[in-house]
């Protein structure tokens, strides 16, 4: 049996659609206002601290 000859692919490879993206900018929307709102408790600990 031999396998007939394969024409070179014109377009490169992908990986498929998965519809995570939404997900992911979700995600990173949550992720950066905790960050963000640990830094604000942090910092007004801080100053909060230093006044006592």
């Amino acid at each position: 049996p031999t396998t007939p000859p394969t024409k070179p692919p014109t377009t490169p490879p992908q990986l498929p659609e998965t519809g995570s993206e939404p997900a992911l900018v979700g995600a990173a929307a949550i992720s950066a206002a905790l960050v963000i709102g640990g830094a604000v408790v942090y910092v007004r600990g801080g100053r909060v601290a230093r006044r006592h």
